[in-house]
């Protein structure tokens, strides 16, 4: 999939210095937790996750009658979970210092998949914890959008995410573009599958920021 309208003209209004390495890092299980919270949210609605699934469509059972629930079911859980909770979303440890401290030698773009609508709500609360850099939304391979900011910078542009597809997305589409899998959620670490694509794993933000350190040098 390439880039949507929305996520062109996001990025199109980004104040980017050219000369400047350039950070693009995801939200959800790297600066702010999902897998725990919506877990929760789910059990409100009658649904039992199991992180462990793999897939969408396999990892909601419902609470009563046992049924699994199907990927139109599942994507109208993750929605209104965004619409609902996105503000209440909880930082992972060490996020927010760990990338003022990178801001001093790089500027910070968070790269997120959620639905557009719920942009100014993820904007608010990452301000809230400390994590005010500009927000593109994004949907489907993040490969695309990084390739567009790529062309925006003369320096290092730098990707760190929690998924594995989104990082292997990044070396079709932009492969010069440095690539980290952090898994900054312990609930979420064991079941996330992990991808050679990526130049280093990390599980929390103390390697994050080691990583950064060195490639930024």
């Amino acid at each position: 999939m390439a880039l949507t309208d929305i996520t062109r003209a996001q990025i199109e209004m980004l104040d980017l210095v050219p000369d400047s390495p350039l950070i693009a890092v995801d939200a959800d299980e790297v600066l702010v937790y999902f897998m725990r919270h919506f877990r929760d949210f789910s059990a409100e609605k009658s649904w039992r996750l199991n992180p462990g699934a793999g897939r969408l469509d396999q990892a909601l059972t419902h609470i009563e009658d046992g049924s699994i629930a199907d990927m139109a079911t599942g994507l109208g859980l993750i929605d209104a979970f965004f619409q609902a909770e996105v503000h209440n979303q909880i930082a992972i440890d060490w996020a927010a210092s760990s990338l003022k401290e990178a801001s001093l030698s790089a500027q910070i773009v968070v790269l997120t998949n959620l639905p557009h609508a719920a942009r100014d709500g993820r904007i608010a609360n990452l301000g809230g914890h400390g994590i005010p850099y500009p927000v593109v939304t994004n949907t489907g391979g993040k490969g695309f959008a990084l390739a567009e900011l790529a062309t925006r910078v003369d320096g290092p542009v730098l990707f760190i995410d929690d998924s594995a597809a989104q990082i292997e997305s990044a070396a079709k589409e932009a492969p010069h573009v440095r690539r980290m899998q952090l898994i900054g959620c312990d609930y979420a670490a064991p079941a996330l599958p992990r991808t050679d694509a990526a130049e280093t794993l990390a599980l929390d933000w103390g390697e994050g920021q080691r990583w950064i350190k060195r490639v930024l040098g």
